[in-house]
């Protein structure tokens, strides 16, 4: 089959910025009776596209997500593989991406867990697009002025034109990825996601239009937009 991949599902950050009077990751945070990351898990396994799942997890919420695998699916699907992430979002990508078999013209799909609203549409769109490239990446483009500030003082207006919030899937070859990882380790630099990295060296990144709808859950009031809108469908 063709555009076949192996993806990294990233749920190992801290969620620091994610405050719920419950108290419990984020992750696994019910919408529908059905836990946030599994929206996006489930979507990989279903894709027969895609060859392994490399479900990255942290040392606090390993044995609770992996029960709540086990309990969604009675016995632990065969595609997955469980990677112990680093300090950073970019060390724990780096870990997964050991795992991956870096053969010629092999793609490697990034993802973030806590984007639920991640549609088969979309995947399917990424993919054509990447299968030529060496990296492409969802976004949507930006409806607000964006600014630069320091100090509470604005020093710089971006044009809005060509400015574009990135979101997850990203895909990328598996080698050029391996590359932009490494190179940045070397110089000890540290990127907001892995596209950054590629660009980087100076490999073009495609851009493939996402959608509103496809924001990652990073504080409670995204979690209650999420439930409301998942729950009213």
């Amino acid at each position: 089959m063709d555009n076949q991949y192996e993806a990294i599902l990233l749920a190992a950050g801290s969620a620091k910025r994610f405050e719920h009077p419950a108290q419990l990751n984020k992750l696994l945070m019910p919408i529908n009776q059905r836990p946030v990351f599994d929206y996006s898990l489930k979507l990989l396994l279903d894709d027969e596209k895609c060859l392994k799942i490399w479900f990255v997890i942290n040392a606090e919420n390993q044995t609770m997500i992996k029960n709540a695998v086990k309990e969604l699916y009675e016995e632990m699907p065969g595609k997955i593989n469980w990677v112990l992430g680093g300090r950073e979002r970019q060390d724990s990508v780096s870990r997964a991406l050991n795992q991956v078999s870096c053969s010629k013209n092999q793609k490697v799909l990034v993802h973030d867990a806590a984007r639920p609203f991640v549609t088969v549409e979309l995947l399917d769109k990424l993919i054509d697009k990447g299968k030529d490239s060496v990296a492409a990446t969802l976004g949507i483009p930006a409806k607000d002025s964006i600014k630069l500030v320091k100090d509470s003082l604005v020093y710089q207006s971006l044009y809005r034109p060509e400015v574009w919030h990135i979101q997850t899937p990203q895909l990328f070859d598996c080698q050029v990825l391996t590359e932009a990882m490494e190179t940045a380790e070397k110089d000890r630099f540290y990127g907001n996601e892995e596209a950054e990295l590629v660009e980087r060296l100076g490999y073009p990144v495609e851009i493939v239009e996402g959608s509103d709808y496809n924001f990652k859950l990073t504080t409670a009031f995204d979690y209650r937009v999420a439930k409301m809108l998942k729950e009213n469908k």
